[in-house]
């Protein structure tokens, strides 16, 4: 859409110069520049007779002839604007350029959008008008929300960043718009501030709008299929599987976490992990990373080591 628009605002850009040079041509054929105008008609001067006067017998007679202004032709200079590519039209080149002028600023207004500058229209659209934000609030830095995570999730961390005004309805409507990013921004900024009145009635609009994340979260099922990849380290294979983990309903107990993250290993990983008696996930992960270091060395391969000997060497024991 951005690109759009401004390959729009380059094109009226073009069209706004080519008009500017049209009105600079029609101010010179105004002041008598490129006016193509039928000649005056050169009526030759007719000497009339004037009147004798007689001085006597040896006087002469004398004659004066006076001569009569050019008669004017009724008509105006005829002009002919040499940019029209037509025949040239009765109407005057400045209405013509006025209509020009005007369509061009509906189209900069269709493009910009329609009266964004006026106060009143601003206030219609903005979705919480006339809030006064205290001089010592300081807005937090919120965690940016795309559309695809957990809208719960979200809820949880915003009000946790805006504890200190959790009471101020239109203090959380209005700075609810920096924690969205990409489609969630534009949800927000669509919201029509007459249905969105409270903090609650916008809660109740962000989970129905996003409640598909809720639907397609993972589950047990999920979790068991997943796997540790060929050239990922435990480490961050733990930290994938547990980011996936904190989206499944009802919560995973720590004990069907450590068993189910266990299942999902390979030999020599998966004998040594259901062997162990650990109940906490950080300290199957650490079994596991002890693994991955001893296969790394080439002590193992594939084959199936003394699970008390690991357990042994985890605690740090030999």
């Amino acid at each position: 859409m951005e690109a759009h628009y401004q390959n729009e605002i380059e094109s009226i850009k073009g069209e706004v110069t080519k008009l500017t040079d049209l009105l600079e041509q029609v101010l010179s054929y105004k002041n008598g520049k490129g006016i193509f105008a039928q000649p005056p008609v050169k009526t030759p001067s007719i000497h009339v007779p004037g009147i004798s006067q007689n001085l006597g017998a040896d006087s002469t007679t004398k004659q004066y002839f006076v001569p009569i202004a050019p008669i004017l032709s009724s008509q105006a200079p005829i002009t002919v604007d040499l940019t029209a590519d037509g025949p040239p039209s009765n109407r005057s080149t400045d209405f013509v350029n006025s209509d020009k002028l005007s369509a061009l600023g509906e189209r900069l207004r269709a493009v910009e959008g329609n009266d964004w500058f006026d106060p009143i229209r601003a206030a219609e659209v903005c979705l919480v008008p006339n809030i006064i934000v205290p001089k010592n609030f300081r807005i937090p830095e919120f965690i940016k929300y795309t559309g695809l995570e957990c809208p719960n999730t979200h809820l949880r961390s915003y009000c946790n960043k805006m504890a200190k005004v959790i009471h101020e309805d239109r203090m959380l409507i209005y700075f609810f718009q920096d924690s969205l990013t990409g489609s969630a921004l534009s949800w927000y900024m669509r919201l029509d501030n007459i249905k969105i009145k409270t903090w609650k009635e916008l809660v109740h609009a962000f989970l129905k709008q996003y409640k598909f994340n809720l639907e397609i979260a993972p589950d047990r099922t999920i979790l068991m299929a997943m796997g540790k990849e060929s050239q990922e380290s435990v480490r961050a294979y733990a930290q994938r599987w547990r980011d996936k983990a904190t989206y499944v309903q009802p919560p995973l107990i720590d004990t069907e976490m450590v068993m189910l993250f266990a299942n999902t290993f390979q030999s020599p990983y998966y004998e040594h992990l259901i062997g162990s008696s650990t109940q906490h996930f950080h300290e199957v992960v650490r079994i596991a990373e002890r693994i991955e270091q001893v296969m790394k060395r080439g002590k193992i391969e594939g084959s199936v080591m003394d699970s008390r000997t690991m357990m042994r060497d985890d605690s740090g024991g030999g």
